[in-house]
């Protein structure tokens, strides 16, 4: 049951690449100059967490709202970048892509 519930989210993920794409590229525009957006890069602010383990460190589903919320906001190092709905949506999109 989990095995199958697992599957489904991964295919959930791969069902979608094109969100992801976009949100890469989203992400190398917007975040790359602080966060490590790949699978093996380093974030250049250790403050910033890398994309590929922001799931241990909030629920990613949480995560979409909150970057069209105050997310942006709070965060006074963040970039002049306000997503919209979609944007957060293929941003996060991308990040559960890379998971470890």
């Amino acid at each position: 049951m989990i095995l199958a519930s697992l599957a489904l989210s991964g295919s959930a993920i791969a069902a979608d690449p094109e969100s992801a794409f976009r949100g890469k590229r989203l992400a190398e525009a917007n975040c790359a100059e602080c966060h490590a957006i790949a699978q093996v890069d380093q974030s250049l602010d250790p403050a910033a967490p890398p994309f590929r383990q922001m799931a241990l460190r909030r629920n990613l589903a949480t995560l979409r709202g909150e970057m069209t919320g105050d997310l942006f906001l709070r965060h006074a190092a963040m970039p002049d970048f306000e997503p919209d709905a979609r944007q957060a949506d293929d941003l996060v999109t991308y990040m559960e892509s890379i998971q470890e």
